[in-house]
């Protein structure tokens, strides 16, 4: 399988989610299989407290999976300290394409989203980030497409090297 992994990057409020749904539509309209990983840097909590999952993880369960057969959610705690390219290489080898949204830090091929933010682009730091998405007037030897040229997107994507 040629898998292709990628990361969506940028500010927050920059339309990173929104792209990503798109890319989802695009890329399963040609019958590909696609997964994605949210990368966060702040705690979060999926499993309620009292809730039957988060009891059995309590009690000392390493991990609960609730299901009713047709999908699942699996909730673990990770020991391992893995990050999101390690998670997905474990958890989705069947996927064609996978995405990863955020993991700034990594060192795999990226898109930054550009949004109204104040705060500088990442590009300028970031020597992964290969295309640049915004609608914004940004000058750079990247290739820089506008929002809504989701075409040109893939396209750009499926030439780089190493995807």
């Amino acid at each position: 399988m040629n898998q292709q992994i990628i990361a969506i990057t940028g500010r927050s409020g920059s339309g990173k989610t929104t792209l990503i749904e798109k890319l989802i539509v695009h890329y399963k309209n040609q019958y590909k299989k696609v997964s994605v990983i949210k990368s966060m840097r702040h705690e979060f909590e999926t499993d309620p407290a009292g809730k039957d999952t988060f009891r059995y993880r309590e009690s000392g369960a390493s991990a609960s999976i609730i299901t009713n057969g047709r999908k699942f959610a699996l909730i673990s705690e990770n020991d391992k300290d893995e990050n999101p390219l390690e998670l997905a290489n474990r958890f989705f080898t069947d996927s064609d394409i996978i995405i990863i949204e955020g993991f700034k830090e990594g060192n795999l091929r990226k898109i930054e989203v550009i949004g109204d933010s104040k705060e500088p682009a990442l590009f300028h730091e970031d020597k992964n980030i290969k295309i640049l998405v915004t609608d914004n007037k940004i000058h750079s030897e990247l290739p820089v497409f506008r929002r809504d040229d989701i075409e040109g997107i893939v396209e750009a994507i499926s030439s780089l090297p190493g995807i």
